[in-house]
């Protein structure tokens, strides 16, 4: 049996097709990622993937998910590979879809309905489930939700303080995102550390190309994440303000600006690139900031800012950490991000390895923190479609 994954980000697509068979271990048929899509950078859109060790690299136009889906299942048929099932990454059930499921006409109908939670996500998702029915119309398709990891914080951490009734009403409550990387990450860590993930204090710092989180983990479960009743909440994101005060929207509202407005400045407008008017991209505004831009550095003070003001909360909530862990691809490849967040640690016992940072590359597993470090640093590649893949198995089995 081949299950197809895709893991559609803000900017960017996964895919990975796995082989599973009776008694034989699984195997990745063939891995790659579209990157750039839809999104404002001064780099060119390109998907990149590799069969058998042999690397391949397209440039093509990307302007949403739905085209990226289809140069994809087109690679696949290229290549003689055809799927038996399908596992998409939805960020967002809310309070309708708790749990991974199948998607049949009952939860299709669901699945639209949730839409607005991620906007930037939701949609994107929905149209590659839309491109798969079209091409694979008899291929059973699977929801993986991201908030699934999450679902036991504590009821401290998830709730808002607002009238109960609205609560209620509407299911306004912290949700959080990333769920499937930190459960990845969570494990892989455990297995690095050489202890049971139940017993590990751990700080992941999920930090992607288009959306970033930080989720506090104690004994394998949620603590508290950045990320809220949206994706929109925390992290200075590459289009996204992440944290704001809500007298701001309300002042655009009293301005007479339109609803469907401020959801585009606030999702589409901000982050990075509104602060930079440069570029989404964080790698490239660390290059324009280091060659004289002045609002490109502003934008890397305030992403870096922020990143460390949630790094140290959760420090607290925690009451120390066993480990602090960088993923995806800024928290995987950008030494210089990890290099500022740690330039002032030393009070906390906390102490990056400048050698080993520089050199972790994001391919495999690295340890950056010096051996007498108080906290271990860790930079861990994720891996959410195995996550996915994994899921969509059990869901067959059941």
């Amino acid at each position: 049996m081949n299950i197809l994954v895709f893991n559609c980000g803000s900017s960017s697509q996964a895919f990975k097709v796995y082989r599973s068979e009776p008694r034989r271990p699984e195997a990745v048929l063939i891995a790659g990622k579209a990157k750039n899509v839809a999104t404002p950078t001064q780099a060119r859109p390109y998907i990149r993937w590799e069969i058998n060790g042999k690397p391949f690299e397209k440039e093509c136009p990307l302007d949403s998910h739905k085209a990226a889906a289809e140069q994809i299942l087109a690679i696949l048929r290229e290549n003689g590979i055809r799927p038996d099932a399908v596992g998409h990454r939805f960020v967002h059930g809310g309070r309708l879809l708790q749990k991974n499921v199948r998607i049949d006409a009952e939860t299709r109908a669901l699945l639209l309905r949730c839409l607005p939670l991620a906007p930037i996500h939701n949609p994107n998702s929905f149209s590659v489930i839309e491109v798969c029915e079209e091409q694979l119309p008899d291929i059973p398709q699977f929801a993986v939700f991201d908030t699934a990891f999450h679902a036991g914080m504590p009821e401290a951490a998830k709730r808002y303080a607002l009238p109960t009734e609205l609560v209620e009403k509407f299911g306004f409550q912290k949700y959080g995102f990333h769920g499937l990387s930190c459960q990845f990450v969570t494990k892989q860590a455990a297995r690095l550390m050489g202890k049971p993930a139940e017993a590990l204090r751990l700080i992941i710092c999920h930090l992607g190309t288009g959306g970033s989180s930080v989720t506090a983990v104690r004994n394998g479960e949620t603590l508290d994440t950045s990320m809220g009743y949206s994706p929109l909440a925390g992290l200075v994101m590459s289009t996204r303000c992440g944290d704001l005060d809500p007298g701001i929207p309300l002042d655009l509202v009293r301005a007479g600006i339109p609803l469907e407005r401020i959801d585009e400045i606030l999702n589409r407008e901000s982050g990075l690139l509104g602060l930079s008017g440069f570029s989404s991209s964080l790698p490239e505004i660390i290059t324009a900031a280091g060659e004289g831009n002045p609002a490109c550095r502003i934008a890397y003070d305030v992403y870096v800012h922020r990143l460390r003001k949630y790094i140290g909360a959760f420090y607290w909530l925690l009451a120390g950490a066993d480990a602090i862990l960088f993923t995806d691809d800024v928290g995987e490849r950008c030494w210089q991000v990890r290099e500022r967040v740690f330039e002032s640690a030393d009070f906390l016992g906390i102490f990056l390895d400048h050698e080993r940072n520089r050199t972790a590359a994001g391919d495999s597993a690295a340890c950056i923190s010096r051996p007498d470090s108080k906290v271990q640093l860790w930079a861990i590649p994720t891996d959410e479609e195995q996550v996915i893949f994994h899921e969509v198995l059990s869901l067959l089995k059941s």
